[in-house]
């Protein structure tokens, strides 16, 4: 007669390990995958291929672990939601702090180039000379610097500069703040994330609880 007793606390030990379990990864999903795609996002703002590269692997990583947590269906939906809230989230932060803390120069632009950029497609290359304090100091902008076919040599520009040197410069022209749709687009992609995440992980707590309690639901080993 006390088999079946011994046999029922050890199920609900399990079952108790399995749901903090549960609530570990469920609070990860929702709070720490969006913080780290924010953070991907802002150290992919930083020039060179390497901050980039970094970013990337990063948020790949977090997504891919995010999808199989979550399980096919809505994992998918995480994963989809969460990399496009990355290609936006990344550019916002850099308007925003460019407005903000970027400092203006005057400049002579010295040379209009092109190179050939990914697809084999020829893009616009500036070479620009502060003429102000930091007189002599020379910038290259690329077209998401501003830099278009309209700017000759002896063009007379002002560029802003982060003092961090964290996000790349950029003309004047083209330092605006953020757009009022950008928000708009980040909440609704973290709305989507979110709500894919928590539907994704209630539905195996469900199946895990079934399964437990022998109802019919598959099985599972842990909430995790």
């Amino acid at each position: 007669m006390t088999a079946p007793s011994v046999v029922t606390g050890v199920e609900t030990r399990r079952v108790r390990a399995s749901g903090r379990r549960w609530w570990a990864g469920t609070l990860w999903v929702l709070l720490g995958t969006p913080i780290v795609l924010t953070g991907c996002g802002w150290i992919a703002q930083r020039p060179g291929f390497l901050p980039t590269l970094l970013s990337m692997v990063v948020a790949l990583a977090v997504l891919g672990t995010a999808w199989v947590m979550c399980g096919a269906k809505a994992g998918a939906g995480v994963a989809v939601s969460g990399f496009v809230f990355l290609l936006f989230v990344g550019p916002t932060l850099g308007d925003y702090v460019i407005h903000h803390r970027g400092v203006r120069h005057d400049a002579l632009v010295v040379d209009v180039s092109d190179y050939r950029g990914r697809g084999g497609r020829e893009r616009p290359l500036c070479t620009v000379v502060l003429t102000g304090a930091d007189r002599g100091r020379t910038i290259e902008l690329g077209d998401t610097g501003g830099c278009d076919d309209g700017l000759t040599v002896g063009s007379h520009v002002t560029l802003v500069d982060d003092p961090e040197g964290w996000v790349a410069p950029r003309l004047g022209s083209e330092v605006r703040g953020v757009a009022p749709y950008l928000p708009w687009t980040l909440a609704g992609l973290l709305s989507g994330l979110e709500t894919c995440a928590l539907y994704g992980r209630l539905r195996r707590r469900v199946r895990n609880v079934g399964g437990a309690a022998g109802d019919g639901y598959p099985t599972t080993r842990s909430f995790g």
